[in-house]
Parts: structure tokens; sequence; C-alpha cells
């Protein structure tokens, strides 16, 4: 295979990495990148060595697709492959992987989960894509077509995920693909005409056919680049088309059509169905000037459960008091915040607030707030609002110790009612709760102890809700507060529904809150989507009012709030998570990775990492395979000018003689000349040829002298006496060397650094040479063998 076609394989990989990164949105994490990479140049080094060996394109394309799926079942796939061989338990580990993505798909909501059937299917979509870019663009040597290629896998993380993607995922693939196709198509048109004319004395070549490509190359990139631009700009004015999906569940929402999706909440909670929204459409932006997270933003709250749902109020009078912060004792630190929301496109009546509000700004739209919960209602929909609410900050020994002159909530409606006790799970919760609160000597201590023992390692967070179990008469559990503390499997409407029940239990007055985690940080504002909705537990303590607690152990609705802990920090033990309980469809959050890492999400506080944590978290991060990558890149650029350096000193320094060392020292002046596209004439003497390049390279005097030092020192060691010394010429070469750098187009020096011919001409003989060493070898020993005879 000529340098050409590897440079055209090379930049084929890198079109169908480019188009297998957009995909990388779909999931979380993007771990199976690096793999895909690694198997897709696999498939890449196969075909260019089998494309040495057969011209038929078919028998490179079957070979790539067998050597293709051979690796992957080994990378991806284990226990598919034994004794490194497929059989019928290839079959069964191919099952495996159809029914994990099966499940995954439909179950949940882009980002979904990189499980191993994930994995498995997209570095073998990302591998087929590879050879089928390849076998279009270099082997069949049709480029334009392996664009269609590139746009499906691209199309397929669009029209996956409920946002749009960043502008850099498509300008990526975009010029990838341009650069493919300039490639090949000057390939192609170097090869139209093979014909040379030879001038009948010494002089440069017009090099009218280079001049000739690189005009069209020039329009073909303007062309290219307005494309791009086009069709970055174009879609701005264009409507957005409604998102199709893969399968029934990835990232399904009856209100995600393109950007006019609309969230909204029913009065009652079905405790096996709520929250599972797939939906990445924005709910709505806010602004804050509070310091690290956010809390979450609450839209109701439910104190009732009724048959297995949660039942909101009702959004009361039309009075505009705002009494959420009315409970909170003199003796409690607070401080009150202003959040600025934008872009909203929850329903009416409900609003989504930080809580207590103390403070509403909503334009000309018609509100209220209900005098029970403080939760605000509107009229119609504001597309923009502001709030203030009170930053309550109350450590765990106030909270433990109780807070003086507090609030009991004795005449509080809303406190009573969230007292009672679910008839149908009263028993076993209260059994349940008297085991977990043992030894506790306050309310607070008793929430804490509840809270630590549904995060623990006994309880997995899971959308999968396990068959309920059996009761001692032979019948079906069908409580659903009894089946999830038997089964301890669950997401968060289960976690926060047993810890109401339970702080109840332990006689702490306890509700149910929904609304939405705080989404993701980027560019100095948060972004909270349909898949941010969550529920959690508010517990009352008197003088400190309705606290938020968090016994749902998911990674993405990050640690406890500091007055849920333990003042020794050994309460908040992370729990043993299922990996399915990061992604959004579970109803958490947008990934941590946008968050504030570094900030208590209460306190405000700054956090230090360990370094090893640093490194650990850098390391598995995508931009850890990108700045690897471009590493790799840089030292690769590199190989080709060493190579260079290092042929030419080596030819210097073993020349027998002086005369040798001589033609060395101009072959090397020639290559070099001739890298930067200064070409010899076709005929002529040394003499003749200093004179061509000082002409055609525009050397200045010195440089002219220099080559006429070089010139007189090859012509002494040819025609002289044997022997005769001659003067080292090394540096007259650098010297006219890098004059001549001095009057080419930049593009050509980089070129001449870059892509050296000698350097070139020996990695592409260094397969020929590889492969004639056995038969050296054979031929050694053989000729050391004793013959008949002798």
């Amino acid at each position: 295979m000529t340098r050409v076609r590897a440079v055209d394989a090379a930049v084929a990989l890198l079109a169908s990495m480019c188009a297998v990164f957009a995909v990388t949105t779909l999931t979380t994490p993007a771990s199976w990148l690096a793999p895909a990479f690694w198997c897709s140049l696999v498939a890449v080094l196969v075909g260019a060595g089998l494309r040495r060996l057969t011209s038929r394109s078919l028998l490179v394309l079957l070979g790539q697709l067998v050597v293709g799926a051979y690796v992957v079942f080994a990378v991806t796939v284990p226990g598919s492959l034994r004794g490194g061989l497929p059989w019928t338990w290839t079959a069964e580990a191919v099952d495996r992987v159809g029914i994990d993505v099966t499940d995954v798909v439909t179950r949940y909501a882009a980002p979904i989960p990189s499980t191993f059937g994930i994995t498995a299917m997209l570095v073998a979509a990302a591998v087929l894509l590879t050879i089928v870019v390849d076998f279009l663009a270099v082997t069949r040597e049709a480029p334009a077509a392996a664009g269609l290629p590139l746009l499906a896998a691209f199309l397929a993380a669009v029209a996956n995920s409920g946002a749009a993607l960043g502008l850099g995922y498509f300008v990526l693939v975009a010029l990838s693909w341009l650069l493919l196709v300039s490639r090949t198509t000057s390939a192609v048109v170097r090869r139209w005409s093979t014909a040379a004319a030879t001038p009948r004395t010494p002089t440069a070549d017009p090099e009218t056919e280079p001049g000739v490509l690189s005009g069209l190359g020039a329009s073909a990139r303007k062309l290219g680049v307005v494309a791009v631009a086009a069709a970055v700009l174009l879609p701005v004015v264009l409507p957005h088309l409604p998102t199709r999906f893969v399968l029934d569940g990835l990232g399904q929402d009856d209100g995600a059509v393109g950007r006019g999706g609309r969230v909204g909440f029913s009065s009652t909670l079905d405790l096996s169905r709520s929250l599972q929204s797939g939906s990445l459409n924005p709910v709505l932006t806010f602004r804050t000037d509070a310091p690290g997270t956010p809390p979450p933003l609450r839209v109701v709250v439910a104190p009732e459960f009724v048959d297995g749902q949660w039942r909101t109020t009702t959004t009361g009078s039309d009075s505009r008091t705002l009494v959420g912060a009315a409970r909170i004792s003199s003796q409690v630190l607070t401080r009150d915040r202003r959040v600025q929301v934008s872009a909203n496109t929850l329903d009416a009546p409900h609003l989504a607030t930080i809580q207590p509000v103390v403070s509403a700004d909503l334009g000309s739209t018609a509100w209220s707030a209900d005098q029970q919960t403080g939760d605000l209602f509107v009229r119609s929909k504001p597309d923009d609002y502001v709030l203030a609410y009170r930053e309550v900050t109350v450590s765990a020994d106030q909270l433990r110790e109780g807070i003086p002159g507090g609030d009991s909530g004795a005449s509080d409606p809303q406190v009573q009612a969230s007292r009672a006790l679910d008839p149908g799970s009263a028993q076993v919760v209260r059994e349940t709760t008297a085991q977990v609160t043992k030894g506790a000597t306050s309310p607070w201590e008793s929430a804490v102890k509840i809270q630590d023992y549904l995060r623990g390692t006994a309880f997995t967070y899971s959308l999968q809700l396990l068959p309920a179990p059996t009761r001692a008469d032979g019948r079906q559990e069908t409580d659903p507060v009894v089946a999830f503390l038997e089964t301890k499997q669950g997401y968060c409407v289960q976690f926060a529904t047993a810890m109401v029940m339970m702080a109840r239990a332990a006689g702490i007055p306890a509700r149910m809150a929904i609304g939405f985690l705080p989404g993701t940080f980027e560019q100095g504002q948060w972004t909270v989507r349909a898949a941010d909705a969550h529920a959690w537990p508010e517990l009352y303590f008197p003088g400190a009012g309705w606290l938020r607690f968090e016994p749902t152990p998911a990674e993405r609705t990050g640690s406890t709030p500091s007055y849920a802990q333990e003042p020794t920090g050994g309460a908040t033990t992370a729990p043993n998570r299922d990996p399915e309980a990061t992604q959004s469809a579970t109803g958490t959050a947008a990934p941590t990775t946008n968050r504030r890492p570094d900030v208590d999400p209460t306190t405000g506080a700054v956090l230090t990492p360990s370094v090893g944590d640093r490194l650990r978290g850098w390391v598995t991060s995508p931009a850890a395979y990108v700045v690897l990558a471009i590493l790799l890149g840089l030292l690769g650029s590199l190989v080709l000018p060493v190579t260079a350096r290092l042929l030419h000193r080596r030819r210097r320094e073993r020349a027998p003689d002086p005369a040798t060392r001589a033609e060395a020292e101009w072959q090397e002046l020639v290559s070099r000349l001739g890298d930067l596209g200064l070409r010899p004439p076709s005929g002529g003497t040394p003499r003749e040829w200093a004179r061509h390049y000082v002409v055609e390279g525009y050397l200045d005097e010195q440089a002219e002298e220099s080559m006429g030092r070089v010139v007189t020192t090859l012509e002494r060691g040819r025609y002289a006496r044997p022997g005769s010394a001659l003067d080292d010429r090394h540096p007259d070469v650098e010297s006219v060397a890098r004059a001549a750098a001095r009057g080419r187009p930049v593009s050509r020096r980089v070129r001449a650094f870059l892509a050296p011919r000698a350097a070139v001409a020996w990695w592409s003989g260094l397969g020929s040479r590889v492969a004639a060493l056995p038969r050296r070898a054979l031929s050694g020993v053989v000729a050391r063998l004793p013959r008949r005879g002798r």
C-alpha cells in the first residue's frame, strides 16, 4: 500500500471516531470509547495489510469483518471465546448482550448506563462503521459515499437525544469527512495523466499539475467551509423536527417534541410509576447567588398517602402571603438568596421554587401561595420569574439538642397531617423503625439513623422493582411500602416514602416533596431537565421548620445535607450502588461532572479532594482520552522528522572515506531541497544543479557561497586522487536548507518537516525488509551447511 493510501486509511479512522464521539452523549460513562478506538484501529490495519496482498475489494472487506468481529468479542464479551475460538458459547454470549441491550434501551433515557451489553454493542457498531468507511473511502476510493454511514452514526446520536448536540460534534464529523474527500479525490486526479515531457536542456519542471490541483483544492476548501457554516447556521432559523427513538423507552416523553416539550405534574403520584420521565428537554434554567450547589427546586409537597399513592394538597386561596419561613426560629442562622428563573416550561398551575420562599416577582402572572405548604401556584405559565428564598444554616448539634423556643406545630394542620401512618404498612414500619432507631436519644438521631439505614449497603437502587414477596398466609404482598422494606430495591420514590413513614413512626412529622434536582451547571447558570425529577422527604423540626433529608443512595443526588450527618462524618458512608442508579431515567439529576464538586452542596464550604482522587477522576474522564490522543499525535508527528535526521547522520558517519561522505552530504541536500518543493533538473552536472537551486530557491549570497563549497567538495571527491582530505560540508548543507526554507510557503515548510521523503521511503520499505529477514536467515544457514563431496 502506498503512503497516500496509508494516510487515507488514517483519515478514514479519524472521521469514523469523530462520528462515534457524538454517540458518547447517549451513555454515561463513555468507557466504551477507548476499546472502540483500539478495535477500530486493528480493523484499519488489517485492511491496510490486505490491500497490499490483494486487489479484490470484497476479500479485503471480508477479512476486516472477520477480524473485527473476533477482536470485538475478545475485548468486550467475556466468555464468548474459549481457547481463543468461537463456538456455541459465542451464540449464548450474543444472546446475553441482546437481552441486556434491549432491557437498558427500553427502560432508560439517554444518557443510558454503559453496561456490558451496551459496551459490546457500541464497540461493535464503531468497528462496523470504521470498516464501512474504510472500505468505501480507501478500498473503493469513493469517499463521498463514505459520508452516508458517517451521517447515519451522527444522526443516531441526534435522534435519540432529547436535547440538541453541541455544534462541535457536527463540525468534527463534517470537517473530517471533507478532509477524507479532499485527500482521496486529489490522489485520483493525479492519476488522470501520467505522461511527462522531457526538456532538451536542464530546466525546472513547470509544476503545472500541482498548480492546477492547488487551485482546485483551494476552491473545494472554500466550498466545504461554506457548506459547513451553512449547515451550522441554517438550523437556527429552521423549525425543529420531533425527536425519534430507537426503541420505546430511550428518551421517550409525551411532550418531547423538539423544543416545544412541556412538563407537568398530576395531583396524585403512583408509587410504582412516578418520576420516570426520560425526556432531556429543559424544564427551566436559573441563576442564583447561593454558593455551591443550590437545594432542589420543589414543585409540590404531598402529606397524604392513600392506597399506595401520594396526594398533594389543594392550591388554596388567592392569598399571596408567604408562610414558608414563618416557623424558623431567630436562634437559627439564615440568609436570603436570590433565584432568577428563565425559559420556564413547567405547566400551570405548578411553579418550581426553592423553599422557603420569602418574596416572588412573577410580573403580570397571577399567582397564589398555599397557606399550609408555602408552594406557589400560577394561573398561567410564566416564562421568567424571580424569587428570594431563605437559606437555613442549622447544625447537627442544634437539631440534636433542640432549638429553644421552637414552634412544635401543634396548631399547624400540615404538621399534624404529616404524622399519620399508612394503615396497610403501619405494623411493619413500626417494627422496622424500632430496630433501626434503637439507642437514639433525640428525634434528630432517629432521623439520621433512618436515613443511613436506607442509604446502607443492604438496599439497592434500581428502576426495576423486584416481585412482591409472599406473606405468611401464602398471598402476595400488596402494600408497596412493606414490599419495598422486604425486597430492599427501588428508586427515589420508594426510598423517600419509606423514610417518611419510618420518621412518622418515630414521632417526627414528615411529608413527601416532589420537584427537581438543580440539574447541570454550565456557563454561569443551572439547567434543569425533565429527567432531573426527584422525590425526597421533608421532616419537621421545631425552630428549624421543614428540612430536607436524602435517603436515596444515588450518586446524582449528591451527599446528604450537612445537618443530616454525624459531626464525625461517619453517618453518610456511600452505599453499594447499582450502576443503573446513575441514569437520568431514575428521576435524578444530570451528570455530576457538570456540578461544582469543590463546594459542599449545603454549606458552601470548599472541599479539597486528595491528589489520588483528582488523578483517578482525570484519568477516567473522556478528557483524558482526548489529551492522550493529542500527545500520541504529537509524538507520532515527530517519527518521520527524527527518522530522516538519523538516516542522514548514519550515512555520513558510516561513510568509509571522505569522498563517500561528500556524496552523502550532497544527497542529503538534494533530498531536503526536494522536500521543500525544489525539484532537481532532469539532467546536467552538479554545478548546473547548484545554479538551478540558487535561481529557483531565491538563495541569498551567503547561501550561494555555501552551495558552491558543497559542490566543490563533491567534485574533488569524485575526481581528485583517492584518499585526498576533504572538508566536512554538513554545516553548509544546513545553511543552504535553511535559506531555501525561508523562501517557501509555510505549508510547504511544514510538509517538508513532518514528511521528509527519505523517512517516508525508509518506512515504506520496512515491511519488505522485515519480510525478507526469514529468507536471509535461511540462506545464511544453508550457506553454512557442508556440501556433499567436500
